[in-house]
């Protein structure tokens, strides 16, 4: 039986367009940086690492959910899903990489039976209508409370600089969080082929996506407001699927669409939130403003933190990312940096200097991109 699941895994469409994805993103992401800060803040390989732990940690704990409980789909209701599924991952668009909207037609179609001719489509629609509502909202409670858990404990890693335009047209800086994460989730169909078996199990590849500029705060701050809203809907739909056993809800079914809306509503809050507080990564009157730091570079080292800024090297003050490159060669081979956090305090760093230091330490400053021809985004 651990064969034929991993055989309906293997033969899926959506597993392979998902790994497709993944390295479309992270190509692009790989681009994107290069021509905006000379190089990369990490390597390609960094969106596999984040894409199977510790999201099949999460799998593996809900599968086990799905199995005691013994949840049965039908061949009809697989099929549909992962087509859906398919086409809103061919957008490469990470932000929409969830089974709401899967989930949502689905079960549209199915309220729809009695009202709408369905044609030809009738006996697969009454296959879909098998489906019970609270297969539905078990499948969005678990798949979402695993992102809520991602979106806090491994979102906020290894997130891209990124550089953006203001309405007036200044350099601001920001953080990009675009990632997948695999959610293979088992449940069961009939048996089908012939097979002599009371259920087959199937596993479903279910990729999360979140994709999110933040601006305005850290990005942590802004995932953990996500996460929040993302924990309660869970919590929701596994308190109905909950419920489902002792008590008949009344108006389930719209409850459950109800839940679904919201799901993308929340998004859309924290964004326009986010794109309306003064941004953290601009400069102003407190010198260069740090987006970020390479890897084992000495700016990590210095333990600098995305959205200070330095404002004096050995006492010159400093306006920007030419102004403190022009300084650290006028003040060779010995550097004091005056640093300002996010609370407006001052804290000093000193370090040697060295031949084989890179450019600008490898501190990426808020600052006009490095190649001309890259497009911006406008805030």
């Amino acid at each position: 039986m651990g064969v034929t699941a991993l055989l309906t895994l293997l033969g899926s469409p959506l597993f392979w367009v998902t790994l497709v994805a993944l390295t479309y993103i992270s190509l692009t992401r790989v681009k994107r940086e290069r021509a905006m800060f000379r190089s990369r803040r990490r390597s390609p390989k960094s969106e596999w690492r984040h894409f199977i732990w510790p999201s099949l940690l999460l799998a593996v704990l809900s599968s086990a959910v799905t199995i005691l409980l013994e949840t049965t789909i039908t061949f009809e209701w697989a099929v549909s899903f992962t087509i859906l599924y398919t086409l809103v991952v061919l957008t490469m668009h990470p932000r929409f990489f969830n089974p709401v909207l899967p989930l949502l037609v689905l079960f549209g179609v199915v309220l729809l039976r009695d009202v709408v001719a369905y044609g030809a489509l009738r006996d697969w629609v009454a296959a879909l209508a098998q489906v019970d509502w609270t297969v539905y909202a078990l499948t969005f409670g678990l798949v979402t409370l695993a992102e809520a858990i991602l979106l806090r404990w491994n979102g906020p890693k290894e997130t891209s600089p990124t550089l953006i335009l203001s309405k007036r047209g200044q350099f601001i800086g920001g953080h990009v969080v675009k990632r997948i994460w695999f959610f293979p989730l088992v449940v069961f169909v009939p048996p089908m082929f012939g097979l002599d078996w009371p259920m087959v199990p199937i596993i479903l590849p279910i990729p999360i996506g979140v994709s999110l500029l933040s601006t305005g705060a850290l990005p942590g701050t802004l995932l953990a407001r996500l996460s929040n809203y993302r924990a309660v809907l869970a919590l929701i739909a596994l308190g109905l699927f909950a419920l489902s056993y002792a008590f008949k809800i009344p108006y389930v079914d719209y409850v459950v669409l109800t839940i679904f809306v919201l799901y993308e509503l929340g998004l859309q809050w924290i964004k326009r939130e986010n794109r309306g507080t003064t941004p953290v990564f601009i400069n102003g009157n407190r010198g260069a403003v740090i987006v970020d730091t390479l890897p084992n570079s000495p700016g990590e080292t210095m333990q600098l933190i995305p959205g200070e800024s330095i404002y004096k090297v050995n006492g010159t003050v400093i306006t920007g990312g030419h102004s403190f490159y022009e300084a650290l060669q006028q003040h060779k081979p010995y550097i004091k940096l005056e640093v300002l956090n996010l609370n407006g305090d001052i804290r000093f760093v000193q370090r040697a200097m060295y031949e084989t230091d890179p450019h600008e330490l490898g501190i990426l400053f808020v600052g006009e991109p490095t190649s001309p021809r890259v497009r911006l985004r406008k805030l």
